[in-house]
């Protein structure tokens, strides 16, 4: 969906763009249909390409902002999204220095392309909205594919109504433009959305309308879509011979195209076929064909999505300690994830800064020019020289002292969002710790910015006691190189503790974790099925465990996995934290039923935490074992999937013995939120 939506992007800049000598606008396009066409042959070879027409110097401005387009979708398409990120920092730049603002489309559309695939749905949504912003009076197209990226994270978020209605308005629109793509892409869109809504009987029909006009017009690629989805239809309708057939016919036609992903996809979908088919040889098998295929460049969110289902399949076949294996690769996936989603934004936040420093840079040597110029000048005409000099000099300080201005201005503005992104977290009860990381890093920017505001209190006092001895008639030779020298010296001095600043402010990014619910939200008795889950896994371990399931009988909606992860994620900290050194471990699970919320107290006999870094235990990658294999998300990731996808709350309580974990929940179910 994305890949169509930027060519409609690349089609619309190269429409407005205004073509240097070098290429004519029928030249240029000749360029960009070559580099389409070797981006469908090998995008590897497309991508090398592209960066070598890029340091072409014959590229016109707009020119160059077209093919960076190109390179930043080549990007996000080899999931190579640091360099995606990075790529458009420098596209954006490009944008608003030019005459064409409104091309500044391309880099909200293709970052919320990027946020997509990393599962940062909120990101995504905020800027797909932005880009839309520059879409509605321009191109009515543009808005209409905008608007299906949306839904796209609608959908992934469980929003299905408002995914719903996208996906219909954009297929009568697709419909009356009589686009035998759009409305195939358009109608398989829709047909997950009522999946998902389990409205399978309207989601047949429509599939299989579309396999149709699929065939006929031979767009194999999503014609193995469709079948897909009509495959999960006849699953989720106990047909599973019938659903095996679908896949497999998929399958096929990924395997004649060579996609690897899609290949491993459609094993995928076979593999749960065998398993609710009871075939545990040929669902095992099949799952190791999946899993053979993972590496380096795979979707995580499907990497985690293989790894919990193979966990719960071991664990249905009494294999506890794969399960556990199994488990922790999907827990290890996820946090390779959040590593992920850090490193985009990191690379987004440093190429920004690079940025700046570069524009800085120009300008000063763009001053050190003038200023040789000029000196070289005043050993002709040494009155003249002064008085030239006097002039570069007092622009170009007080053009200094206005940059110095701005970038406290910045500076301030930065501080006030760490500020704020604070009591976001203290909302979110997200612990304290952002208190103590604003405090520290204030304490770390007073010495630069103080530095910065002598040295330029400094620099405005030369030029005060320079213009006095010019008007007095007193200056000499002397005095002038002096006060060059010394102006110099602040001057670098300034830029060296303002480059200072922005490494500091990059270096206090904070990390942040999104967790979407996987299956659809359904009614569970909550005793019952905590009981349920710890009885599965009290085999797991090497040393016993025993489970005290206690308490009221409550039914609630809610994601029962999304539970089910946190119980299972809490007794591993436990085993691994608390019982090194318990023979007799025992953990107790209470829960209860308090204004309109369900309660869940989790007890363990273990070793405990102490009172002092209770606040910090749910921080991103605090961890009292560092030195192992521990990263300090386990705690992160349960809180904000507590939070966020099970709109509750939890903390961790003091107590005598042993760790206490308190998790609240709503009665009446998560509400999505944006």
């Amino acid at each position: 969906m994305l890949r169509v939506v930027l060519l409609v992007i690349l089609y619309s800049l190269s429409s407005v763009s205004a073509f240097a000598q070098s290429y004519t606008k029928k030249s240029f396009e000749e360029l960009r249909v070559d580099l389409r066409a070797s981006y469908a042959k090998n995008p590897t070879e497309a991508l090398t390409q592209l960066k070598n027409i890029l340091n072409n110097d014959e590229l016109n401005p707009t020119q160059k902002i077209v093919m960076l387009n190109y390179k930043a979708w080549f990007e996000l398409e080899a999931r190579q999204f640091e360099e995606a990120m990075r790529t458009l920092v420098l596209y954006k730049n490009l944008v608003q220095r030019s005459d064409k603002p409104s091309l500044i489309y391309g880099y909200y559309n293709i970052s919320g392309g990027i946020y997509t695939q990393l599962g940062m749905y909120q990101l995504a949504i905020e800027h797909f909205l932005k880009a839309l912003e520059h879409t509605k009076k321009d191109n009515k197209n543009l808005a209409q594919q905008t608007l299906n990226n949306l839904a796209e994270v609608y959908l992934q978020l469980g929003r299905l109504d408002e995914a719903e209605d996208i996906y219909r308005k954009y297929l009568d629109y697709a419909t009356a433009l009589k686009n035998p793509l759009s409305i195939s892409i358009s109608t398989n869109n829709l047909i997950k959305t009522l999946i998902a809504k389990q409205q399978y009987a309207e989601a047949k029909t429509l599939a299989l309308n579309i396999i149709i006009d699929l065939q006929d017009n031979d767009f194999k690629y999503y014609l193995a879509e469709a079948y897909l989805l009509l495959g999960e239809i006849e699953q989720a309708n106990n047909d599973y011979p019938l659903a095996k057939q679908h896949y497999e016919k998929a399958l096929s036609i990924f395997q004649q195209q060579g996609l690897p992903e899609k290949i491993s996809q459609a094993h995928f979908f076979i593999a749960q076929i065998y398993a609710d088919m009871g075939d545990l040889n040929k669902a095992n098998t099949t799952l190791a064909l999946v899993i053979a295929s993972i590496n380096k460049q795979s979707n995580l969110l499907f990497v985690s999505r293989v790894y919990k289902f193979q966990s719960s399949f071991l664990e249905s076949q009494s294999l506890y300690k794969q399960s556990i294996n199994a488990y922790k690769k999907h827990t290890n996936a996820h946090t390779q994830l959040v590593k992920q989603q850090s490193d985009v934004n990191l690379a987004k936040a440093l190429a920004e800064a690079d940025s700046s420093s570069k524009e800085v840079e120009i300008t000063e040597l763009t001053r050190t020019k003038q200023l040789k110029e000029t000196k070289a000048k005043a050993f002709q005409e040494l009155s003249i020289a002064i008085t030239i000099s006097l002039l570069v000099i007092l622009f170009g300080s007080f053009f200094a002292v206005h940059n110095i201005h701005k970038r406290e201005q910045r500076l301030a503005k930065t501080l006030d969002e760490l500020h704020k992104t604070q009591s976001q977290l203290l909302e979110a009860e997200k612990i304290a710790a952002l208190t103590v990381l604003v405090t520290g890093l204030a304490h770390q920017l007073n010495t630069p910015i103080g530095t910065a505001a002598t040295a330029s209190s400094l620099i405005e006092e030369n030029l005060k006691r320079l213009s006095q001895k010019f008007n007095e008639k007193t200056l000499s030779s002397n005095d002038f190189s002096k006060f060059i020298q010394e102006t110099n010296e602040a001057k670098d001095f300034v830029i060296n503790n303002i480059n200072r600043l922005a490494n500091i402010v990059e270096e206090f990014k904070a990390l942040s974790v999104s967790i979407a619910p996987d299956i659809p939200m359904r009614v569970i008795p909550l005793k019952t099925f905590i009981a349920d889950r710890v009885t599965t896994l009290q085999n797991h371990f090497k040393k016993h465990i025993s489970f005290n399931v206690i308490g009221t009988e409550v039914s609630i909606p809610t994601y029962p996995s999304i539970v089910s992860d946190v119980i299972k994620t809490l007794i591993i900290n436990a085993y691994e934290h608390g019982f090194v050194h318990t023979d007799d471990a025992l953990i107790t699970i209470e829960i209860s039923v308090v204004n309109n919320h369900a309660v869940i107290i989790f007890q363990d006999n273990g070793s405990g935490i102490d009172d002092k870094i209770l606040k910090d235990i749910f921080t991103p990658f605090y961890s009292t074992n560092m030195g192992g294999n521990h990263l300090g998300l386990g705690l992160n990731i349960v809180f904000n999937a507590v939070k966020q996808s099970l709109n509750g709350n939890i903390c961790a309580e003091p107590c005598k013995l042993g760790a206490c974990f308190k998790i609240v929940l709503p009665l009446n179910g998560p509400v999505e939120t944006l």
